[in-house]
């Protein structure tokens, strides 16, 4: 049944979060121990590391762009540039700082200029 397909779908992480957060992912920031889940729908702080994290996305289209973040590449709006280090804002409008050891990937992402 096409309802068992979407359900196959879903990122495991989203079965990890309330029911009224399920969404398509924009981000998970790291919190101490704990990992901030953006989705659509608003946010929510689980326990788990973002290594663990970044592997529930599951087909999500997204990229580490920090130590402690990862964006999905849809949810990006726009990006600039603050000396070596980059900027990206989210569909939420946050802004997810990018480390210099990730700003190759987001050139290549095509998310700044080559």
């Amino acid at each position: 049944p096409p309802q068992t397909e979407a359900k196959e779908a879903l990122p495991p992480i989203l079965d990890r979060l309330p029911y009224d957060k399920r969404a398509p992912l924009v981000a998970i920031s790291v919190e101490d121990h704990y990992v901030r889940v953006r989705t659509h729908k608003g946010e929510a702080v689980i326990l788990m590391r973002l290594t663990d994290a970044m592997r529930e996305v599951g087909q999500t289209d997204g990229l580490q762009v920090h130590r402690s973040h990862w964006v999905a590449r849809d949810a990006v709006t726009a990006a600039r540039r603050e000396g070596d280090r980059a900027i990206l804002t989210v569909s939420h409008g946050e802004d997810i700082p990018v480390s210099r050891r990730y700003v190759p990937a987001i050139k290549e992402a095509g998310f700044l200029p080559g």
